[in-house]
């Protein structure tokens, strides 16, 4: 099999465990919705289960897979399996330790700092649960380590699969808090225990699967080991452009809970000896949420599953200093991001509504909260196929081993988007903090996708811009007819029935799928061919 044909076939592995894994986020999300609204209490959660995340993003899959695989690749094509493994005996080893101090640290901080401050009752509850969920930062980082071993030697099942088992215990969690009464804090703590136990399960599922590859693992302190140097050196800013990244995703969260009205009737804020008003209403963070999981749905199965699946293959082309083939792929990923993430936006923009309405709006989810989640959806999804890009463009930087250029360009984006966030949130309430990322997240991409050509002398081939602009008449087709249809079935306060809910959703989604085939098919689209054929063709 050709390495293009294994990059599709790779892709089509991840893309399939993703999607099933966003179903189940779905449901997740749906019964969350449910059960919690966009109250003060979801708002909590929201911010505290961001802080796990942005550790594992820091020492799991970002800045450690991003430095390890490089090097571990080079160790394979160099000097065999055997030594390989060693050398990820020591990585592993001294992730442990320093994960195994951060959570005691963390945890007592979490612990001691409500009991020294007068702190108001919203952060108050996120203390609560960090308590819970920050143990979750040692067990999926190794997690996310073990699946970035399996992923260098091509095996993507597991890795993309795991995701799946923290939606399982998630969703059995939140059935399981139905018994805890109906007090919505000590239902979401039931959540958060759920979560730290997915964890546990996520780590056990990998060690058979890294057993059959070769890897048992034995605590190895060989730190002075080079390859470990190495690593680190790489890492180090990777680790301060992400953790700036991922700061800024979470001071959104933040910047959510801290300027919204509180469920005290606070309505202003003093500031220079005036009172301002809050320009965010208690919510605002849940409403981010919920929006952004409906926008990680396409990322995840396109942005997300390409880069991962991609990642080797730079690596291993970068290592060979094979250029050619490096360069062939990247177009070839260039092509495949554009070519899905375009209409993936256009047709979340169009969808927006009737996807809010069918998954959300009940109980707790109101139609105050449906809207203004919509309202965030739209921008938000403005953005999808440049947040898809960012995953393959930086990988490829990384691969070369050049972490510093995607930090440079990071930082000077979280600041305009810090800057924007800001500004719009006066005007545009929570939809600001969206439209700042989109906009932060474009211009990252085009000056990044610059910077790329300059560094390789990698031409973006004449069949990128072919393929760019009949995506572009392919989507706009599409989102035509998805408006036309969805018009003629105009929402009612009068028929609020999931089988309505689910034609005003369906019939258009239908549709407009419809005419994407045709309109690619009749514009002779040769990305669509592929993608047919990559969906049909067993390995």
């Amino acid at each position: 099999m050709s390495d293009i044909k294994k990059l599709i076939y790779s892709v089509k592995t991840i893309s399939s465990c993703t999607f099933l894994s966003r179903i189940l986020g779905l449901g997740r999300d749906i019964i969350c919705a449910s059960i919690f609204g966009t109250g003060l209490v979801w708002d909590a959660f929201t911010v505290a289960f961001k802080i796990p995340n942005l550790f594992r993003r820091l020492f799991g899959e970002g800045a450690l897979s991003a430095a390890f695989i490089p090097v571990f690749t080079e160790h394979i094509e160099k000097h065999g399996e055997r030594e390989a493994w060693k050398f990820a005996n020591i990585v592993i080893t001294l992730l442990i330790i320093i994960l195994g101090g951060i959570v005691f640290i963390g945890e007592g901080s979490f612990f001691v700092v409500p009991k020294l401050f007068n702190i108001h009752e919203k952060w108050q509850l996120i203390f609560k649960l960090l308590i819970i969920l920050f143990p979750y930062v040692f067990f999926i980082c190794i997690v996310a380590f073990m699946g970035a071993i399996l992923n260098t030697v091509r095996h993507f099942f597991i890795p993309a699969f795991a995701p799946m088992i923290l939606n399982i215990c998630w969703i059995s969690g939140a059935f399981v808090s139905f018994y805890t009464g109906n007090v919505t804090e000590k239902m979401v703590f039931t959540v958060a225990i759920a979560i730290l136990f997915s964890g546990i399960i996520q780590m056990y599922v990998h060690l058979p699967f890294l057993r059959q590859k070769g890897f048992n693992y034995r605590p190895s302190f060989q730190f002075t080991h080079p390859g470990l140097k190495s690593v680190f050196t790489r890492m180090a800013p990777i680790v301060f452009g992400l953790a700036i990244v991922q700061l800024n995703v979470l001071l959104d969260s933040i910047i959510a809970v801290g300027f919204a009205s509180t469920s005290d009737g606070q309505g202003s804020f003093a500031f220079a000896g005036m009172n301002i008003p809050f320009p965010l209403k208690v919510g605002a963070a849940s409403v981010l949420y919920y929006s952004d999981r409906l926008i990680q749905f396409p990322l995840g199965v396109f942005g997300v599953a390409m880069a991962t699946a991609v990642f080797p293959f730079f690596s291993t082309y970068a290592a060979r200093e094979d250029w050619e083939n490096f360069s062939r792929t990247f177009n070839k990923a260039l092509k495949f991001i554009l070519f899905m993430g375009i209409p993936a936006s256009i047709g979340i923009i169009m969808l927006r509504e009737p996807i809010v309405s069918l998954l959300y709006k009940r109980n707790q989810f109101d139609a105050e909260s449906a809207l203004r989640t919509s309202r965030v959806i739209l921008f938000y999804a403005i953005g999808i196929w440049a947040y898809c890009g960012l995953h393959v463009l930086i990988r490829a930087f990384y691969s070369l081993k050049d972490t510093v250029t995607p930090v440079k360009i990071g930082t000077l984006c979280v600041g305009l988007n810090l800057v924007l966030n800001i500004s719009l949130i006066w005007t545009l309430q929570e939809g600001g903090l969206a439209l700042s990322t989109s906009i932060s997240a474009i211009i990252q991409i085009i000056i990044l996708t610059l910077i790329l050509q300059k560094k390789l002398s990698i031409k973006i081939q004449k069949e990128v811009f072919v393929s760019l602009v009949k995506t572009i008449i392919i989507s706009v087709a599409m989102g035509f007819v998805c408006f036309f249809t969805l018009k003629m079935l105009p929402y009612s306060e009068e028929n609020t029935s999931l089988y309505f809910k689910g034609i005003r959703l369906f019939i258009p989604m239908l549709t407009a799928s419809a005419t994407f085939a045709v309109a690619s098919f009749l514009i002779k689209s040769e990305d669509f061919r592929n993608l047919i054929k990559g969906v049909l063709k067993k390995p």
